[in-house]
């Protein structure tokens, strides 16, 4: 990465978290499909600052309208009526990585409630723990826990149950997401970041990195879904759902269509949009969206699934998924997926007449005093929109969770 070494210490994840390359690109970028409407414009109001690296934020399947932001460093803390309350939900601070006290491999990266979390209690942490072997910094950990029976704000590191692990050299920056789809079942984004590049892994079936997974969680540690695509390929992990992905730094279930769409972090050139298909193999690391990463390949390239939408390094440098917008609040925004750069760039994308993607920008039009990088693209039980990410003031950087409102 090419960035200044001032802006990696504010924003504290540029190495580490997102791992992308910021190097501009060469070629002509590719323009936008469409120029921004004077209405797609939005505001920020701040909802908190008090969380010093917001990494996501999710809610739970049980009707309180509770907010669970977490924090990189390995706690997660609830925001109910507009307030964020004292003692976090849960912390496995000391569960995570310990010999490198780096925020890249002391990190937690994700987390999800499962389903029948309002009768069962049980949800789900992505996070890097200590190396089982110690060549390793660490390894990619994604255990379940359980909440109390007796106080919903409280939840207890001692109930982990260690559901699958996953080493290598490398995995301490593959760390990415969990969440529950439609079917009940847990998908699992890792990422391929390892170097040289012809050491990549994404087009390895018999690697996990550079995947979605998708696992049962209801058995012990977990079971295969009968309809996963390579569960009879014994060259293949049966955990594998879709492959030769880069790094999903989010992903989101339409619960209208049930598509899945994934914002793939770009390498040198570009960042995509994909719609995430059963056994579907994305091109990396032979093609980075729309462009050969490795331009002396002999590889067939005709079946891989190009993305829906993609901009050049002039436009981005990290892409950041969101969701598509059912919320109230942003009307011109209904039924477009919405996400943003690490840049503090926010766009949107839909379907014009003739079924092309268009993407457009999205205008803040009152944006932070200090540069906001972007860590994630959330919503609210209610499906409106929040960004998070740290403010990188002279001072340091701040922790910031926004949420888009109409102008």
């Amino acid at each position: 990465m090419k960035l200044s070494t001032a802006f990696f210490v504010l924003s504290i994840l540029s190495i580490s978290v997102i791992s992308c390359d910021t190097t501009p690109s060469k070629k002509d970028d590719k323009k936008s499909d469409a120029a921004a409407a004077s209405s797609n414009a939005v505001r920020y109001q701040l909802i908190t600052n008090a969380i010093k690296s917001p990494v996501q934020m999710v809610t739970a399947p049980d009707n309180t309208n509770r907010l669970f932001i977490s924090d990189l460093g390995g706690k997660i803390f609830i925001m109910q009526n507009g307030k964020l309350l004292p003692k976090p939900f849960i912390d496995v601070s000391s569960k995570l990585e310990q010999k490198d006290t780096t925020a890249a491999m002391r990190a937690i990266f994700s987390m999800a409630f499962h389903p029948d979390f309002a009768a069962n209690k049980k949800f789900y942490i992505c996070y890097n723990a200590p190396a089982s072997d110690t060549a390793d910094k660490c390894k990619l950990m994604i255990s379940e826990f359980r909440a109390s029976n007796t106080n919903a704000d409280i939840a207890d590191a001692s109930t982990e149950r260690k559901v699958l692990e996953v080493d290598g050299s490398t995995i301490g920056v593959d760390g990415c997401q969990i969440a529950f789809g439609p079917d009940g079942y847990l998908y699992i984004a890792i990422g391929d970041n390892g170097t040289p590049l012809e050491k990549r892994e994404a087009q390895d079936l018999h690697s996990y990195l550079g995947k979605l997974l998708r696992i049962d969680v209801n058995k012990t540690p977990y079971a295969i879904p009968s309809d996963n695509p390579f569960i009879t390929n014994k060259n293949a992990k049966p955990e594998i759902w879709s492959y030769g992905l880069r790094r999903l730094w989010r992903f989101s279930f339409d619960p209208d269509t049930h598509l899945l769409f994934g914002a793939d972090i770009g390498d040198k050139t570009e960042e995509e949009i994909d719609i995430i298909q059963k056994g579907g193999n994305y091109g990396w690391p032979i093609k980075e969206a729309d462009s050969l990463a490795v331009t002396n390949t002999t590889a067939d390239t005709s079946g891989f699934i190009p993305p829906v939408n993609s901009y050049s390094h002039k436009d981005g440098i990290c892409v950041i998924g969101g969701s598509v917008y059912h919320g109230d609040q942003l009307p011109f925004l209904k039924n477009k997926y919405v996400f943003a750069d690490f840049n503090g760039s926010l766009f949107a994308i839909g379907k014009n007449e003739n079924e092309k993607w268009l993407r457009n920008p999205i205008k803040v039009l009152n944006p932070p005093t200090y540069p906001f990088t972007i860590f994630s693209f959330d919503k609210d039980t209610n499906n409106e929109l929040y960004v998070l990410g740290v403010l990188n003031t002279k001072a340091g950087s701040i922790g910031a969770v926004y949420k888009l409102v109409h102008i």
